[in-house]
């Protein structure tokens, strides 16, 4: 098993950036609108692993008829960021796939039909060029560098990815499992739930609980560090 100390936390300053809603929205608006990009719901459920769980997972999976996709060191900035009223947080990230895939990302909460959470994303690849440039240009942001392996199968009918996550903060190291569908906001939160259901009937895990964001992962230790 491969571990990858992360290779900074908050490295610009060593206090903890929060972007305001503008600078939040600036983030996006200052995106190349002639690049390609895709706007979507995500149905997610991710919990937190043992490093057993973590360990028996990818036979698992394969058993239940998913197939390994990749395993890839992923870099990621988070260069702004707020709470969402509707819990969480809202963001723009940057991210580094092996050293050579760029990638940004938008997502935010925003309520459905029913008056449902849901979160959308967007997101579209940038040359190594943009990428450096909206990286120079952040204030600040929080980084974390992880290992992941993912996997493609079926949730309920349903195209799904699972990918297992393993990273090391301030000398401890965490595990995650994440089931996504990609799905349209209106299905959104009934996919979600199908999704928790598939888990807790297939996955012999000992705790499946909405385990906290990255983010939010990342803005504790930065927090406990002082």
């Amino acid at each position: 098993m491969i571990c990858v100390q992360p290779r900074d936390i908050g490295l610009c300053t060593a206090t903890l950036f929060m972007a305001s809603l503008s600078q939040y929205d600036d983030g996006m608006a200052n995106r190349n609108d002639a690049t390609p990009q895709k706007t979507f719901a995500e149905a997610e459920i991710k919990v937190a692993l043992t490093e057993d769980e973590f360990t028996a997972l990818p036979a698992i999976l394969r058993k239940l008829g998913f197939v390994p996709e990749r395993k890839i060191r992923i870099i990621d900035y988070y260069i702004a960021y707020a709470p969402s009223p509707l819990g969480g947080y809202d963001f723009t990230r940057l991210r580094v796939m092996d050293g050579h895939e760029h990638w940004i990302t938008e997502k935010r909460w925003i309520r459905d039909a029913h008056e449902k959470a849901i979160r959308l994303e967007e997101e579209y690849e940038l040359s190594a060029a943009e990428f450096r440039l909206r990286l120079n240009k952040a204030e600040s942001y929080l980084s974390l560098d992880k290992q992941r392996l993912s996997f493609f199968g079926r949730i309920e009918g349903q195209d799904a990815h699972a990918v297992l996550d393993h990273l090391v903060l301030e000398d401890r190291s965490y595990y995650f499992l994440e089931c996504e569908v990609i799905t349209t906001p209106a299905l959104a939160a009934d996919t979600r739930q199908d999704i928790l259901q598939w888990m807790r009937e297939h996955l012999p895990l000992r705790d499946i609980r909405e385990a906290p964001s990255m983010l939010e992962l990342l803005k504790s230790v930065v927090e406990a560090r002082g």
